[in-house]
């Protein structure tokens, strides 16, 4: 087939004959006017001419402030098919992560849509039509373009690794915080004279302190922060240390008594002060793109920050892979929109985020990291390291270069790399300061078991690290003996019908309706009439327990945070969704 082209251009009359015919059969004339008209007087709506060999082969109409196809038909009656995929495939090398809005009972897009990997999220009414929202698995979309599609060209990025003495002492890790700013242009640069800084750390759970001793590795360092803080002191008119713990969300203040960061204020009662961002005042800011959601809450503190210093720790992340800056800034959201993060998209929501709060420079915490099951369980790993840049992608994608690991395998890094955040190839990248293969350490790896169970099969055909490794967070929980016949673990438990969980865009396995069927994330919602849906991409990790957990009636629940809180979110979030449309 000839290389398929995309050009704007106008309305067209054989574009309007050739809609009335496709949808003749199908609704009321009304539906094609009344869209015709408002893409018409709308000048920012683009109208793709989809062109092969020179000639017109379809159209597309497409809104980017929502990243919506609002309409994709072939020029001729009968070609579709691999044509209309690689019209697609055009369009998201271009657009990126799409959604589209189409005809409910328009049985033919749906389907080929479907076959693509596009997944039926909302169903809503617009002028007396009934409306389906199709949403693009992100799985589909980096096996569509990955590292394959012409990434926009990048200025190129500077990233300072700094060494930091063995001994770690509070003279050398402030040393080596100086030699490493300075690397990277001088505190002038970041941060004017009399302005508010906004420090962000992780401070993501209490797991950094075990029987009362600090670990290293989970919560960025405060010797750390303390540095950063005396560093900007003399030239800062006040310095705002400011999280929102992701784990039991009201407990952010405790967090900070337990790490000792309640007493950075007393470095200057003037000027620092510490700020809960889960209780902080929110601002809505409106996402550019629309992407998976058009709007989000941000708190006042960030919104209004004159300069802001993202300071994550260097660890591997069970879904992500790293936990690293793309992924700091969930926790500058307030509860729940972290909640909601998960439902409409985890991956697009940190990369929305950064469009709307943008730090001006990233250190990553490199004196201890932590590998293995990553980031709240895994084993501390001593670096000695700090590592900083102002993009926050090429600082992870060297950062996850000296744990061993290749930037494209994160979803966070690889999607914010794909819609031109920054670069992650190593000749776009200047390194300053130690190299990467000096320092470079490889980070083991959690393994990820989906193995089910004597009656429980898990069907996971191109899933994403982040449906796997959150389902197997869920799993790991069965492997524990069955309280009704302990000689078994509770996952080998007998079940009639069988239990089939599917996860990833493609089911190897045909579904039975016969079986209790369990489907997981935006890649299997085109199943959600056949079993049990869990919604997200990845789910929420209450969601799947909940989930899960219900084919076991007389075991306890496990909690992975509050539940009052986690309870509270999800019907705050269920009075969002029944506002839409």
């Amino acid at each position: 087939m000839s290389e398929i082209t995309l050009e704007k251009g106008r309305l067209s009359q054989d574009l309007l004959k050739r809609l009335r015919d496709y949808y003749l059969p199908l609704v009321d004339p009304g539906y094609i006017d009344n869209r015709w008209t408002r893409w018409r007087n709308d000048p920012r709506i683009i109208r793709y001419v989809a062109k092969k060999a020179g000639e017109t082969g379809a159209w597309v109409i497409y809104d980017p402030r929502t990243s919506m196809i609002e309409e994709i038909v072939t020029s001729t009656k009968g070609e579709g098919g691999e044509f209309l995929v690689s019209v697609m495939d055009a369009l998201i090398a271009r657009e990126s992560l799409v959604a589209a809005e189409i005809l409910e009972g328009d049985e033919e897009k749906y389907r080929w849509m479907v076959d693509y990997g596009f997944r039926p999220t909302h169903r809503h009414t617009v002028r007396g039509f009934p409306l389906v929202r199709m949403e693009l698995s992100t799985a589909v979309y980096f096996e569509r373009c990955g590292l394959g599609r012409s990434v926009k060209a990048s200025s190129e990025e500077l990233v300072a690794i700094e060494r930091v003495p063995v001994a770690q002492t509070r003279e050398d890790i402030g040393k080596a915080l100086r030699n490493l700013v300075g690397r990277l242009g001088g505190l002038a640069r970041f941060v004017k004279p009399g302005g508010t800084v906004v420090i962000k750390p992780n401070i993501v759970s209490d797991h950094g302190m075990k029987e009362g001793v600090y670990t290293g590795g989970i919560v960025t360092d405060i010797r750390l922060v303390e540095a950063l803080i005396g560093l900007l002191l003399p030239v800062a008119g006040r310095i705002v240390v400011a999280e929102g713990s992701s784990i039991n969300r009201s407990e952010t203040g405790r967090m900070f008594a337990l790490y000792g960061y309640d007493r950075l204020a007393d470095m200057d009662r003037r000027k620092v002060r510490l700020v809960d961002l889960n209780t902080d005042r929110l601002i809505e800011k409106r996402v550019p793109g629309g992407k998976r959601m058009t709007s989000r809450k941000v708190p006042l503190t960030m919104a209004t920050a004159d300069a802001i210093i993202s300071v994550p720790v260097l660890k591997v992340h069970f879904a992500a892979i790293a936990s690293l800056a793309m992924k700091n800034l969930q926790g500058a959201m307030p509860p729940l929109e972290k909640y909601m993060s998960h439902f409409f998209g985890l991956w697009q929501s940190l990369v929305n985020i950064h469009l709307l709060i943008k730090p001006g420079l990233t250190i990553v915490d490199g004196l201890t990291g932590l590998e293995d099951f990553g980031p709240v369980s895994g084993r501390p790993k001593r670096m000695n390291l700090l590592i900083g840049g102002t993009n926050p992608v090429a600082v992870d994608a060297v950062a996850m270069r000296v744990m061993g690991l290749d930037p494209a395998s994160s979803p966070p890094v690889l999607l914010a790399y794909l819609q031109g955040l920054g670069p992650i190839e190593q000749e776009l990248i200047r390194v300053a300061g130690a190299s990467i293969e000096e320092v470079a350490s490889p980070f083991l790896q959690p393994e990820i078991n989906l193995k089910g169970g004597r009656d429980l099969a898990i069907h996971a055909s191109r899933a994403c690290p982040g449906c796997s490794g959150y389902l197997h967070f869920v799993l790991n929980k069965l492997r524990r003996p069955d309280p009704r016949d302990p000689t078994r673990l509770l996952i080998d438990r007998v079940f009639e019908p069988k239990v089939d969980i599917f996860l990833g865009p493609s089911t190897d396995t045909p579904v039975n309706p016969g079986t209790t069927n369990l489907f997981m994330g935006i890649c299997q919602q085109h199943h959600a009439a056949l079993g049990t849906h869990m919604p997200g991409c990845p789910p929420h990790a209450e969601v799947i327990l909940n989930s899960i957990f219900s084919l076991f009636p007389d075991v306890e629940r496990p909690k992975y945070a509050d539940e009052t809180e986690e309870a509270k979110l999800g019907r705050m979030l269920n009075e969002v969704l029944s506002t839409q449309g």
